[in-house]
């Protein structure tokens, strides 16, 4: 399965900079590393004074949590360079979430990095997971949640609030999405914004969630929804963003195999 499809120039290929991605992991372990040691050795003037053992104590700690910083970046930038996670934890999947995520966005932002290529390395990281951790669900507790704008910009019929409304027209991809639903008979919701979103997810609590957005809205998405397990697909964009945007339909049904297995009947 691919984790983008193609768009116009606004939309950027799916193929994050190794180079960039390793030396931004390399740069945050180093800013780690010496954030770790300044935090040991500043308070061991005072701490020494409390009890000789305080000092050790500490720096104990902070190695501890500079080898798990750093482990994690070395796992992350293996999946990077390789393009495979060589397995799943919980542990791996929380540090890239609350930790990795933002940092590497502030730093990517102080460095002039294209914070959608932090982005695009997050989806795909987070995917892999994803198809590691989730297989073999049940088809009607996954939820497929689209946007609103993959409509066609001038269709008169409201799908936001039922999909069935959809007449087929082949004007979009709604109506092939529809028959997918059907076909595997997985929930699909058409969201107006990221609020709807998260209350249907809410309302639903489906054991994984495959979601289409762009970059921007899936990052963030993806940390509001943790820890439920939510594939991301990047939308096509051939107008831009937020009008008329297009899904390749084969991804969207290649991430129900991944995470539920082949229709019944096959």
């Amino acid at each position: 399965m691919q984790d983008i499809g193609q768009g116009d120039s606004e939309s950027i290929s799916y193929r994050p900079g190794r180079s960039l991605f390793a030396g931004l992991l390399v740069l945050l372990a180093l800013a780690a590393a010496s954030l770790g040691f300044l935090l040991w050795y500043v308070p061991t003037v005072g701490l020494r004074n409390i009890h000789p053992a305080l000092p050790w104590l500490l720096g104990a700690v902070t190695l501890v949590l500079s080898l798990a910083v750093f482990g994690g970046g070395a796992i992350i930038l293996n999946a990077a360079l390789r393009g495979r996670v060589p397995f799943y934890s919980r542990w791996l999947r929380w540090l890239i979430m609350r930790f990795y995520l933002p940092v590497m966005s502030i730093a990517g932002a102080l460095l002039k990095m294209p914070r959608i290529k932090v982005e695009q390395a997050f989806i795909k990281l987070n995917n892999q997971m994803v198809r590691m951790m989730a297989r073999g669900l049940r088809p009607r507790r996954l939820l497929i949640l689209m946007p609103h704008c993959i409509q066609f910009d001038n269709c008169r019929i409201k799908v936001t609030r039922n999909v069935r409304n959809c007449a087929g027209c082949g004007k979009c991809e709604i109506g092939e999405l529809v028959t997918l639903s059907d076909e595997f008979g997985v929930n699909l919701f058409i969201s107006t914004g990221g609020t709807v979103a998260r209350r249907k997810v809410q309302e639903e609590r489906p054991d994984a969630v495959i979601a289409v957005a762009c970059e921007r809205d899936l990052a963030s998405g993806l940390q509001d929804a943790y820890p439920l397990p939510v594939l991301a697909i990047v939308n096509e964009r051939p107008r831009g963003y937020c009008m008329e945007t297009g899904v390749a339909v084969k991804d969207v049904r290649q991430a129900v195999i991944d995470l539920a297995g082949s229709p019944p009947g096959l």
